[in-house]
């Protein structure tokens, strides 16, 4: 599995690197802003109390941030440094339907309506509701009335462009976020 191997070579790399657990979970969270707990085991080969002492230990000296999106259990670690409305923005960048709906009014100038939306995203209304309402909640989003409907626009779209240039520069980030699409689908 190419996938795996490329895993792999980063994680020997990482381990002959040298230097101190902490600096390793460092660089991997300084390199992949909003990475998960388990992807970090996985890159660093730490067992699982090892991992979790020393990014509480991490947290506690305000070297990183941790993050939880509402309505979701999933935790992810970015670097200390990470603007608040970054990590907003990136925290819902890192899941899969409101980054296409992000991505997708990011190009739509005079915004998009709901229904347009749906279709792109290619998922139920509902589903589509659901993320919408997320992204307004996190003021990510905004919607503007029209005449006939309502219009959805990003708040922020130089930021939302800045994150996304910065967060898609990684063959290894996306090789993690396939294989971690894999192992879940099984």
């Amino acid at each position: 599995m190419k996938i795996y191997s490329a895993l792999k070579d980063s994680q020997i790399h990482l381990a002959n690197n040298g230097g101190d657990n902490r600096g390793r979970i460092l660089k991997i969270i300084d390199s992949f802003p909003g990475i998960r707990y388990r992807d970090i085991l996985r890159l660093t080969n730490l067992n699982n109390g090892t991992l979790s002492h020393h990014l509480s230990a991490l947290e506690k000296q305000s070297m990183i941030k941790i993050g939880k999106t509402e309505n979701s259990n999933i935790t992810r670690y970015y670097p200390a440094s990470t603007h608040p409305d970054e990590f907003l923005i990136l925290n819902y960048l890192k899941i899969k339907t409101t980054k296409k709906i992000i991505l997708y009014l990011q190009e739509e100038v005079n915004g998009a309506s709901f229904n347009e939306i749906a279709n792109h995203i290619g998922k139920a209304p509902s589903t589509t509701s659901w993320n919408l309402k997320r992204l307004l909640d996190a003021k990510i989003v905004e919607r503007k009335r029209g005449e006939n409907v309502s219009l959805f626009v990003l708040n922020n779209k130089e930021l939302v462009a800045k994150l996304v240039a910065e967060n898609n520069k990684s063959l290894l980030d996306r090789s993690i976020e396939n294989y971690i699409s894999i192992i879940d689908e099984l």
